[in-house]
């Protein structure tokens, strides 16, 4: 499946309400800094995946990258609006597999663990996953509602 078509943008349904709530949040939450984007991070089961997804501000729903998880560790993040926190890759490598035997390309799978560290970011990376918490996709969870200064870099709206 292309990575196109692992994405869906909602017409209507669960997502759509994810997108109006983060909006709300985003919007009536009092936060320590001015915030401009939002997501949820959820467990993906969809089309069998097994790891992390996000839904975004424009009602988009896609698995979690390293590479989406790599520009979190450089973007100002709130939990819930209010807890300062860096949220990364708990793997430093991506997490790809052939999209069908004989295949020449790969598809990216979203993400099983996400590191995550309370307070401001750092500039050791190193430290910061060997102190950081991890958070595992489960069958019902983890979620978190992220706030953050400015959309991550290369994250789609």
């Amino acid at each position: 499946m292309a990575e196109s078509e692992r994405r869906s943008h909602a017409a209507g349904g669960i997502v759509t309400t994810v997108r109006d709530r983060l909006h709300a949040a985003l919007e009536g939450t009092p936060t320590p800094f001015p915030c401009s984007f939002a997501f949820l991070i959820h467990a993906r089961r969809r089309e069998g995946e097994h790891g992390f997804g996000v839904v975004t501000l424009a009602g988009e729903s896609l698995p979690l990258s390293v590479a989406m998880l790599s520009s979190l560790e450089r973007t100002t993040s709130l939990i819930d609006g209010s807890s300062p926190v860096v949220l990364g890759p708990a793997e430093p490598f991506d997490w790809s597999a052939p999209k069908a035997a004989g295949a020449s390309w790969n598809e990216i799978l979203p993400v099983t663990r996400i590191a995550l560290w309370y307070g401001q970011q750092r500039a050791d990376v190193a430290a910061q996953r060997a102190t950081g918490t991890f958070l595992v996709a489960g069958q019902h969870g983890p979620q978190l509602v992220v706030f953050c200064g400015t959309r991550p870099e290369g994250w789609p709206a």
